[in-house]
């Protein structure tokens, strides 16, 4: 009798072993609108997408827009939009994931907005449209995020609390672990939709996708999208085919913003080859006067053991060529940043290169160790960027967790389109 309560014990502990049970999300969706998110999916000057998440007890996508005037009776003026959902099942829950995009708004002008109706109507949020003149723009810009969310937090928190009045939030890549840490998916995406907050719901997030986007967290050599990616943001289609709301462009006053998928690039010959070739046409065709390119895997590391040749060979000729002024990366989790001359070119005097970060805003840190091509470096230091383009002049600070500045300089674009480097990060500090 007890060998075969035993075996009965055994058989039991072990069926985990046999029948392995899905990772269950403790995020659950509700009918309460949550993960609210705005992005730029078409004009920067005339619309703006809001994306949201909520339980498949709703069965409408419904959000309400209005000026922001100084009323409460914002609801009577409001214009209700319609819009289109499509449900995600995975980590034990099932998440409609909905999407509209205001059109038809005035330039620089300030909007409210609610999404969902009812009784489960979010609060309303504020914009800002993107002015139709070159005005002046401040963006933020965060490395990888992924890691400690409870770390992560005080830096977008930060970031906000210092640059209320930012226009966008570039994300390099890297939002997210991708499960790999033995955490659901979708509850990783709830972590880091809970440390932005509201801050999503009022600046418009401009993200390109890390390798931790593409891999399977039960096979990490299988790489597919993160199956939340597309359904949590509305970002635009007008890149190369096939990599849809990964590899973009958005203009606004002034600033050309260009997002890459360095993963594909890095692995697949097809979309490196027509990632460039599309590149090279929005580069060739850019209206604005100042460029800035964001993708996740650095032309030049600061690890010794990567080198990351697929991207620089495809990439670096057009940044040369096309005088990019910013390239924004991350992957390598520490700080880095240096101004680099074309190929055949020395530096001379202020004259300037392209400027080249790394940065990294979790708390995953590595070490730096590669030959350093860059002029200010750290390690193990959580670090967030503020970035004003004004007229002919674009100014960066970098900034650490306790909002501390740790790097400085300024760019001035002259008549021919080259740029001039000041760095008065030692002078800032005196």
């Amino acid at each position: 009798m007890r060998y075969f309560l035993f075996l009965i014990l055994f058989l039991f502990l072990s069926a985990g072993d046999v029948m392995p049970q899905e990772r269950v999300s403790r995020y659950r969706p509700c009918s309460d609108p949550d993960r609210i998110i705005l992005n730029i999916s078409g004009e920067a000057t005339t619309s703006m997408a809001v994306t949201w998440r909520t339980d498949t007890t709703v069965s409408e996508s419904v959000a309400q827009i209005a000026p922001n005037l100084p009323t409460v009776r914002l609801a009577d003026t409001a214009v209700t939009v319609t819009g289109t959902y499509t449900d995600i099942a995975g980590d034990g829950i099932v998440s409609r994931y909905h999407s509209i995009t205001f059109t038809g708004l005035t330039p620089d002008r300030n909007y409210a907005y609610r999404v969902g109706s009812g009784a489960n109507a979010s609060e309303w949020f504020t914009f800002k449209t993107a002015s139709a003149a070159p005005e002046p723009l401040t963006f933020l810009y965060f490395g990888d995020s992924q890691g400690s969310s409870s770390l992560y937090a005080r830096v977008v928190r930060q970031a906000y609390r210092s640059a209320p009045d930012a226009s966008l939030m570039i994300f390099s890549g890297d939002l997210v672990d991708g499960g790999s840490g033995g955490v659901p998916q979708d509850e990783e995406w709830g972590v880091w939709h809970e440390a932005g907050g509201f801050i999503h719901a009022g600046v418009p997030v401009l993200p390109t996708p890390g390798n931790h986007e593409h891999y399977d967290p039960a096979v990490r050599g299988k790489r597919d999208l993160n199956r939340y990616w597309r359904p949590g943001f509305t970002l635009p289609e007008n890149g190369p085919a096939g990599l849809e709301e990964t590899a973009y462009y958005v203009d606004y006053q002034g600033v050309r913003f260009i997002s890459l998928n360095s993963d594909e690039m890095m692995r697949n010959e097809s979309y490196a080859e027509s990632q460039a070739l599309w590149l090279e046409e929005v580069l060739k065709e850019n209206p604005c006067r100042w460029t800035v390119m964001t993708f996740h895997h650095p032309l030049f590391s600061t690890s010794a053991r990567r080198d990351n040749k697929a991207v620089r060979e495809r990439l670096k000729p057009l940044i040369d060529r096309y005088n990019v002024d910013l390239v924004l990366t991350g992957h390598d989790h520490t700080y880095a940043r240096g101004h680099v001359m074309p190929d055949g070119m020395e530096k001379r005097g202020r004259r300037a290169g392209t400027v080249y970060v790394v940065s990294v805003s979790g708390a995953k840190q590595y070490q730096q160790d590669a030959i350093p091509w860059w002029d200010r470096g750290m390690t193990f230091t959580q670090t967030w960027q503020e970035i004003t383009v004004d007229g002919n002049e674009l100014t960066y600070n970098a900034y650490d967790a306790s909002g501390s500045l740790v790097d400085h300089f300024i760019l001035k674009k002259k008549k021919n389109d080259s740029n001039l480097f000041r760095n008065s990060f030692d002078a800032e500090l005196r």
